[in-house]
């Protein structure tokens, strides 16, 4: 199932999303909804990072120790 949807984008948003599209040969809506996938992704990426970071239980190394682990110099 899809959904139209209508929005107003500022001329600079607007030509840059037309140029990629040509650049990329995809039809504009094409590109409108990657780009909104990848945000929604995104946006899905920074809670979990959120809720880790609040997450007392959560054992916070540096990057010293993670090297350490990792066995890297």
């Amino acid at each position: 199932m899809s959904h139209v949807i209508s929005t107003r984008l500022q001329d600079d948003l607007f030509e840059s999303l037309e140029q990629i599209a040509e650049t990329r040969q995809r039809k504009f809506s094409e590109i409108v909804q990657e780009a909104l996938q990848h945000y929604v992704e995104e946006r899905a990426d920074y809670h979990i990072a959120l809720d880790r970071l609040n997450n007392h239980t959560d054992l916070l190394i540096d990057e010293d120790e993670l090297k350490k682990r990792l066995n890297w110099k």
